[in-house]
């Protein structure tokens, strides 16, 4: 059967939060993220930010970025193409929280005036069919008023077939998409999450966090 991630994350997300076990990578990959947003994005001299999380499933990234960044978040709308990833978020995070809105949408469906601060993605772009994945990062531009995150696998060279442990799991050449579709002085940066262990040896989970910084309107859109 070939993979339709539509129909796939649906009927996945009915069990997904009760089937999720944290592990040391989800431990290191939080804690860097954090670390890479104060530093380079919450930092003490910038305003408050809009947030618009792409694909927040059950509300993981979410409930992490509005704890550690209350006073700093004016505005987060959380999206996901599973209505029953929505539901498990507004329990997880909490639906109370006047700053925060949530919405069903897939990202090419995802229909609003606004642009947002800051675009955020944890592990989707992976999901995203090779044949998609221009067309997704299009998309995500046109939705950034200057930062996008994308957390996501990364391997230097491409298997042959792009895909990694599953069906469903791509490797795409982020920094190259990006470039194809900002202008030259459009800051791109790759952050491998890994750490050195204490004794022996090199935690490297596999991902990356990818760091956008748009200076100009998108080109070629």
């Amino acid at each position: 059967m070939s993979y339709n991630p539509s129909e796939y994350w649906h009927e996945r997300g009915k069990k997904y939060k009760e089937n999720f076990r944290y592990n040391k990578n989800f431990v290191l990959q939080e804690e860097l993220l954090i670390t890479y947003l104060s530093d380079n994005i919450f930092t003490a001299d910038e305003s408050t930010k809009s947030v618009l999380e792409l694909g927040c499933g059950y509300g993981r990234i979410t409930k992490l970025l509005l704890t550690k960044f209350p006073n700093m978040i004016k505005e987060y709308l959380a999206v996901d193409l599973s209505p029953h990833q929505i539901e498990n978020a507004k329990e997880y995070v909490g639906s109370n929280n006047n700053k925060l809105t949530f919405s069903v949408s897939d990202i090419q469906s995802f229909d609003t005036n606004k642009k947002y601060d800051l675009v955020i993605l944890s592990e989707v772009l992976l999901h995203v069919l090779p044949s998609e994945i221009d067309s997704v990062i299009k998309k995500i531009l046109l939705l950034s008023n200057i930062h996008i995150i994308n957390i996501d696998w990364y391997e230097d060279k491409l298997p042959r077939d792009y895909k990694i442990r599953a069906t469903y799991n791509f490797i795409h050449q982020y920094e190259t998409i990006y470039k194809k579709y900002t202008e030259p002085s459009t800051i791109i940066k790759r952050i491998p999450i890994k750490r050195k262990k204490k004794f022996l040896g090199t935690h490297d989970t596999k991902q990356s966090i990818f760091h956008v910084i748009l200076e100009k309107n998108p080109k070629n859109i």
